[in-house]
């Protein structure tokens, strides 16, 4: 073979060779790179989100009647809202006529407002079914925040499946609960649903949690307030008396706390007012890169147990609009001291991002806002503001042989000065007597009397007689007396037969109001009359002769087959030890 063609078969050869060589390296450096892999373990799988229009409906009020053409946002008209008018300009609609309205999760209000000065007005969402049970009611406080200029609002009300049925109607309106003069213009209201579109990597957030209590200003904007006072924690406290309006300012790039644009945020902070009735919000609101304000929203302590001299905690979750953040936004929390009353801030906590949801029906409506003036429920409708009976400083030895399956009777039995109310225990066909003493604060056992039955049967056939009517159900027991020491009698209604539900109403001119749920508290450790198998209720006027008090026999049940009206054998579980006591409400209802 000639030389020439050897040589150039070898060159051939050769190269095929290093070409393999080559290969080989750059697929094992690709997949067996150390440092791939260690930046591979921080990626994990996450279900991305979107949010899809169902509909939409605009309202610019060009061609509805009876609207103001003095100021208008766009064109030349709006909806003018005066001290005249309550409720404002609503949409009214069916859940069915919404196209695919079982996928309805969030509705979104977008609208231009116009003031002179800040309004005490918000918007409202609100669901009923086709009998006008209420499902859903929201709210969002409504921020004219460009005085004497149109500014833009948007919200995001968030839909839970109860409340989306054919049958039911949805209502969206403004609450000019305060009856000011404002304008309203440009109003978009989109049904949306919010979907899963599958895993998508994402980069797993680090730093979501943030504790702020004030010993130093790192990570706070604006901490001349901060200064050593009464603090919740530790020595330093941001002090907002004499006038000062705004603490400490937490500021953000949502990039630093998420690599994706965030759907919620949690907040909470201690408040030590120094004087009554705080007016305090806790809000947040997200800037974009231009300096426009896209989201602002806060909760208020106006109309909350918020006791002077006592460190009490606000809570507050902000649910942001989706779609209108980047992660490239400031997202800014704080404490406004809208009222400029004196108080002292401790211990603020921020949460950026969503927990996965708990097991079970999530509250549509957040439970502090009962206590809000902005909350007005509809008459006999949940949710039911709580009234408590507070346990009293009484010694019931003497009753502890007595059971709830026992009968009983109350009444002013035996004539004497203080005029109160003795128990009648009937068992076996006699009446065992007992008295309270005011002096030793205790009850005694006065001995078998013969009773009689007339009282009892005419108070049995007046509560039999209110069963009947739409408020009360056959399986309720009814107690009734002054409880609340105002001079009119009102009527508690408990039903066990599915929990523990107790509720005072009070007469009114259209038949009975529910004053609210009724609850116990000042109970030993947790033995909260509610939490026991088998409760037995008397009513009376037992230690005070103007107001009536709950005698509360507590007991648990050791019967197999327990039906619930009687036992043929107690036990005493000493983490529930069975217990007799008697409760009172407070004065009033707060």
């Amino acid at each position: 073979m000639p030389q020439n063609k050897i040589k150039k078969q070898l060159l051939i050869f050769s190269a095929i060779m290093l070409g393999g060589f080559f290969v080989s390296y750059v697929i094992l450096k690709k997949y067996h790179n150390p440092i791939a892999a260690s930046e591979s373990a921080v990626v994990i799988k996450k279900d991305s989100v979107t949010v899809n229009e169902l509909f939409s409906e605009k309202e610019d009020f060009e061609k509805v009647p009876n609207v103001c053409n003095a100021k208008a946002s766009s064109g030349k008209n709006s909806y003018k809202l005066t001290p005249q008018i309550e409720y404002g300009f609503g949409i009214t609609r069916a859940i069915k006529d919404i196209p695919n309205y079982t996928d309805l999760k969030q509705v979104d209000v977008t609208f231009k407002c116009w003031a002179q000065k800040n309004v005490d007005a918000v918007y409202v969402i609100s669901i009923d079914d086709k009998k006008g049970k209420n499902l859903l009611w929201d709210s969002r406080p409504l921020l004219c925040d460009k005085p004497d200029n149109w500014s833009e609002q948007h919200f995001t009300f968030e839909v839970k499946p109860k409340a989306v049925n054919a049958e039911c109607s949805i209502k969206i309106y403004p609450w000019n609960k305060s009856k000011e003069e404002f304008y309203l213009d440009d109003i978009t209201i989109r049904y949306n649903a919010v979907v899963s579109v599958g895993a998508a990597p994402v980069v797993q957030t680090s730093a979501t949690n943030f504790l702020f209590d004030f010993e130093t200003a790192e990570g706070l904007t604006g901490g001349e307030s901060i200064k050593q006072t009464t603090a919740h924690s530790g020595k330093m406290a941001c002090d907002l008396s004499g006038g000062k309006e705004y603490g400490p300012l937490v500021i953000k790039l949502i990039s630093d706390v998420s690599s994706t644009p965030l759907t919620k945020i949690g907040a909470s902070v201690w408040i030590y007012p120094l004087t009554e009735n705080p007016n305090a919000v806790l809000t947040a609101s997200i800037t974009n890169a231009k300096g426009e304000n896209v989201f602002w929203d806060g909760r208020t302590s106006e109309g909350k147990p918020f006791p002077k001299g006592k460190w009490t905690k606000m809570n507050a979750s902000f649910f942001l609009p989706p779609g209108k953040c980047t992660v490239n936004d400031k997202i800014q929390v704080n404490v406004w001291n809208k009222g400029r009353t004196d108080l002292i801030i401790d211990d603020m906590e921020i949460v950026y991002g969503e927990s996965a949801d708990r097991k079970g029906d999530v509250s549509t409506i957040d439970a502090n806002s009962i206590y809000e003036k902005k909350f007005v429920a509809p008459k006999n409708k949940p949710p039911f503001k709580t009234i408590y009976c507070i346990r009293q400083d009484v010694n019931c030895t003497a009753l502890m042989g007595l059971t709830p399956n026992d009968d009983f009777i109350a009444g002013d039995f035996i004539k004497d000065k203080n005029n109160l109310d003795e128990v009648a225990c009937i068992r076996n066909g006699k009446a065992e007597l007992y008295t309270y003493l005011p002096d030793a604060k205790q009850f005694r056992a006065t001995g078998s009397k013969s009773l009689s039955a007339d009282s009892l049967l005419k108070t049995c056939k007046a509560l039999e007689a209110l069963k009947e009517r739409a408020l009360f159900k056959p399986t309720d027991q009814l107690f009734w007396g002054d409880y609340l020491g105002d001079k009119n009698t009102e009527i508690l209604e408990l039903n066990t037969d599915w929990r523990f539900d107790f509720k005072i109403t009070q007469k009114d001119k259209d038949g009975y109001l529910i004053l609210g749920n009724v609850d116990f508290k000042g109970y030993t450790n947790d033995y909260n009359p509610k939490y026991y198998e088998y409760s037995r209720i008397v009513s009376g006027r037992f230690i005070s002769a103007s107001k009536s008090s709950l005698l509360v026999i507590s007991c648990n049940c050791a019967d197999a087959k327990f039906n619930g009206t009687h036992c043929n054998k107690f036990e005493n579980i000493p983490a529930l030890p069975n217990s007799i006591n008697v409760y009172s409400f407070e004065n009033g209802i707060k």
